[in-house]
């Protein structure tokens, strides 16, 4: 009988371990699945906020690209880019200086530079003064034959201004920018000699 007893009080014990250990586990289990719900939300919260930051980040910075315009008064032109007309082209004034940006919507300076009994040129700068291209305008006649076919072809709707802009890059390759207007939506197109398309905007 007290083996009986014995045996009894060993098998409710045995019996309230495991009942523990299974509440435990159950504890356990129950806590890490919580654990994961709140990682879960606060992952999901936090690209929330990513997402909200960067709409954010992008709209200020969309808000701040819009290009520089206007003149420049000469006084205020950078030193380095009057000291390239001077070194470059010699006997030449420049008339007047202005923001225009590039094809590619990068800020640049335009300056205008005039010599008596000589073509006048516009000289197109970054801002911090370094060199891009030498423009000139000419007859939309004189453009290249393969220039000329693109725009029959692919910009037949459009009507070329009858002067163009012969571009002088930096590395002596040669460009041409036709201004190119159908109804009032007017076009700028940049073409490289063998008529392919550099930039259009």
């Amino acid at each position: 009988m007290i083996d009986n007893v014995y045996y009894c009080n060993k098998e409710l014990k045995n019996n309230q371990m495991m009942r523990g250990d299974l509440n435990m586990k159950r504890t356990i289990i129950f806590s890490l699945i919580a654990l994961a719900i709140l990682l879960v939300a606060a992952c999901s919260n936090n690209k929330q906020n990513e997402s909200t930051q960067l709409k954010k980040v992008t709209t200020d910075t969309i808000q701040k690209v819009k290009p520089l315009s206007g003149e420049i008064s000469l006084d205020k032109l950078p030193n380095n880019i009057k000291e390239y007309v001077n070194k470059n082209y010699h006997g030449y004034a420049i008339k007047k200086a202005s923001y225009d940006p590039l094809c590619t919507g990068e800020d640049a300076i335009d300056v205008s530079i005039v010599k008596k009994g000589s073509k006048n040129y516009s000289l197109i700068f970054l801002l911090d003064g370094t060199f891009v291209q030498l423009e000139e305008d000419i007859e939309l006649s004189k453009a290249p034959v393969k220039v000329l076919e693109i725009l029959k072809t692919k910009y037949m709707d459009y009507k070329p201004a009858p002067k163009i802009e012969r571009l002088k890059l930096a590395n002596n390759s040669i460009q041409y920018l036709v201004d190119l207007l159908k109804d009032s939506l007017a076009k700028e197109v940049t073409f490289n000699e063998d008529g392919t398309v550099v930039c259009e905007r």
